[in-house]
C-alpha cells in the first residue's frame, strides 16, 4: 500500500468521502473553509441558504 492510498484509507475510517468537485474560483476560499469546519464539527448540519450577490437577498436551496 502507497503512503497515499495509507492515507486515504485513514481518512475513510473516519468516515469522509474522497470527492472532486469543479467550483468557480472565486468561491473556493469560503467554500474549503466551510468544509474544513464540517469536517471538524460533525454535529452540527448545513443549513442550505444562499445569497444572490445582485439583491443581497438568501435564497433557500431546496
Amino acid at each position: 500500500m502507497t503512503k497515499n492510498q495509507k492515507y486515504e484509507a485513514k481518512l475513510k475510517a473516519q468516515g469522509l468521502k474522497k470527492t472532486t468537485v469543479w467550483l468557480p474560483e472565486e468561491l473556493e476560499p469560503e467554500l474549503k473553509e466551510l468544509l474544513e469546519f464540517f469536517k471538524n464539527n460533525k454535529h452540527c448540519d448545513p443549513v442550505l441558504v444562499a445569497r444572490n450577490r445582485e439583491t443581497n437577498k438568501f435564497t433557500k436551496i431546496s
